[in-house]
């Protein structure tokens, strides 16, 4: 029962971890953990959601267009693609060399966040086109709320590039 407390806390405070995400952070093994998962979903305390080969796991109450962008920050690649797309509509390529990924990789994720309604997409020519769907102070809203560690990340690269500039400038 602490056990089972603790998960949902852990849920609770980090809505939409993934299954694998919050086996780690707890140091519980996957049996343990899906039985413990189980008996909160049978009591109505937590819900999960599957979109490719993850699980995405939230506490009762938090369905909605939250659930949906919050699963679309779930991984690095994605949250770096949506921030790049706040700054304006881009294509497959000028993302895959804004964030050093292969164009298919791109594909794949942009894929992803055209399933959940985050991006949508236009032909101009030969290529396509991605723009946000939903407003960037809201995807930044949920990005602060739900995924502060991003914060703290882009906080540490701009004093690192700030550093540099400062140290090349001597």
């Amino acid at each position: 029962m602490e056990r089972r407390e603790e998960i949902l806390n852990y849920i609770t405070h980090r809505p939409g971890i993934t299954f694998r995400e919050l086996a780690r952070a707890l140091g519980l093994g996957i049996g343990d953990l899906q039985y413990h998962l189980r008996v909160l979903e049978r009591e109505g305390k937590v819900f999960s959601r599957k979109l490719g080969k993850r699980r995405y796991i939230f506490p009762a109450g938090f369905e909605g267009e939250y659930e949906k962008l919050v699963i679309a920050i779930s991984t690095e690649s994605r949250r770096r693609i949506l921030l790049l797309l706040m700054e304006g509509s881009k294509s497959q390529s000028e993302i895959a060399n804004a964030i050093g990924i292969s164009q298919p990789t791109v594909s794949y994720h942009m894929g992803e966040l055209k399933k959940l309604g985050t991006v949508r997409d236009r032909r101009e020519g030969k290529k396509v086109v991605y723009s946000l769907s939903h407003d960037p102070e809201l995807i930044a809203r949920i990005i602060q709320n739900y995924r502060p560690g991003i914060w703290e990340t882009l906080a540490d690269r701009l004093i690192d590039l700030l550093t540099s500039i400062g140290d090349g400038n001597d």
